[in-house]
């Protein structure tokens, strides 16, 4: 049916118009992308209605700009959702808050998942360690001036070095049957460079991770056995 029954075919391009500008208003990239749609698809209209015949080449780049806009809004909504995470994923994500699940899929792909045969020594202090490591299961145990504390899940191992760049600040021993997570420090460190993103929300990260840590930890030797997690 034709629209000019009920409005005008300037009337969809004076929409377009309205859309285009409240998108490229909007900070948020989700709406600007849904807005900046809904604009392209009254220019369709508009080109299809505006003369006897309709302008196929104006319509068939707006479809494809249109089309694009489509995937990307598909790709920003799965970036956004935990959506095909399993139950392990999703419960290692829960230690990662500064990212959002789109980040957190780029860094696992990174990620090796490793249980320990044997106690193994994953931090040596005084050396630099090759490795950022996260306790998915069990414990590990670390020793620094004279004091222990037990490192359970959901602890960072090496997040002080891997910020500074410096030695491992303890030695650090993961207990038989430990699960943990390790990401090579050159490879993490290189996918930071290329996304400003990924970089700010993993320093955020770490440093709400170390001052977690500061506030749990204690200096009393005999209670250091008893922290829930220790910086290193």
């Amino acid at each position: 049916m034709d629209p000019s029954q009920f409005f005008s075919a300037e009337f969809f391009v004076h929409v377009a118009l309205f859309f285009y500008v409240w998108g490229l208003l909007a900070r948020n990239e989700l709406w600007l992308r849904l807005l900046i749609l809904a604009g392209t698809f009254c220019y369709i209209v508009y080109y299809y209605y505006v003369s006897e015949a309709p302008l196929w080449d104006a319509i068939w780049a707006s479809s494809v700009i249109g089309v694009t806009n489509l995937f990307m809004i598909g790709v920003i909504l799965h970036e956004r959702s935990t959506l095909g995470m399993n139950a392990t994923m999703l419960a290692l994500y829960a230690s990662f808050p500064t990212l959002n699940p789109g980040q957190f899929r780029r860094i696992m792909k990174h990620a090796d998942w490793v249980t320990a045969e044997a106690e193994t020594r994953i931090c040596t202090r005084g050396v630099r360690p090759d490795s950022l490591y996260l306790v998915s299961a069990g414990q590990m145990h670390l020793f620094r001036d004279g004091t222990d504390a037990w490192i359970g899940p959901g602890n960072f191992i090496g997040e002080i070095s891997f910020l500074i760049d410096g030695p491992a600040t303890a030695d650090v021993i993961a207990q038989k049957g430990t699960e943990y997570v390790r990401w090579d420090r050159a490879k993490l460190k290189a996918l930071m460079d290329k996304s400003p993103r990924i970089s700010n929300a993993i320093s955020a990260l770490f440093n709400k991770d170390i001052a977690r840590k500061l506030s749990v930890s204690t200096p009393v030797p005999e209670q250091a056995g008893q922290a829930t997690g220790t910086l290193n």
